[in-house]
């Protein structure tokens, strides 16, 4: 909220949770906010890991956008042995029919290296989310520069708080303001970006009928 934000997406990380719960758990959140008179708007989301894929029926709930375009959040491997995993994921939901929203793709550096797969998927598709805490310097200088560099080519869709808890905090404001500092504008990144993901969703350049 001192974001500024009015619309948040729920994003556990989708191994860790029972994802067919997730929508009640949503549901009794957003009736506490009421109780408490706090105008936010939620929605059920995922992170998926790579080499974790979800069931069809998880897919349902964890996907965001209308239905003909209508994409999900997989995360860019913070280990460099699960590059694989995540092209073999990202391919298999390509062809199930959905966009795909890379989460933190400037944490990774295999994903990042020349040849690494990111122009290919940007080819087919998809979309690149940076972490606000990348850029404010949280996760080191080589994730700051490979974010820095990602949202100056105005390759970005989307900022994310990616946020944890008390001891992780969102960290939009301190991210758009060092952007600004720079001469770039970020607020496209974290208000008109994110609503129009979810009002006109992703749609995959590599759609192949499921096997």
């Amino acid at each position: 909220m001192a974001d500024g934000s009015a619309i948040v997406i729920c994003t556990p990380h989708v191994h860790l949770v029972d994802v067919g719960s997730l929508p009640e758990r949503v549901r009794d959140l957003d009736a506490a906010l009421r109780v408490a008179q706090i105008p936010l708007q939620i929605a059920a989301g995922g992170e998926i890991r790579a080499g974790a894929l979800p069931t069809a029926d998880e897919l349902e709930i964890l996907a965001q956008g209308p239905p003909d375009r209508r994409w999900v959040l997989l995360e860019a491997p913070l280990e460099p042995q699960f590059i694989d995993a995540f092209h073999a994921d990202a391919d298999e939901l390509e062809s199930r029919g959905y966009g795909l929203l890379i989460g933190h793709p400037e944490r990774c550096e295999p994903l990042m290296a020349p040849g690494g797969g990111l122009e290919e998927r940007l080819r087919t598709g998809a979309k690149l989310q940076v972490n606000a805490s990348s850029l404010t310097g949280a996760h080191g200088q080589r994730s700051f520069d490979a974010g820095l560099n990602l949202v100056t080519r105005g390759l970005v869709a989307a900022l994310a708080s990616d946020a944890h808890g008390p001891h992780r905090p969102p960290l939009l404001t301190e991210a758009t303001r060092l952007l600004a500092a720079r001469g770039i504008d970020a607020i496209p990144l974290v208000g008109d970006g994110p609503r129009q993901l979810l009002r006109e969703g992703i749609v995959t350049r590599r759609h192949r009928p499921a096997a």
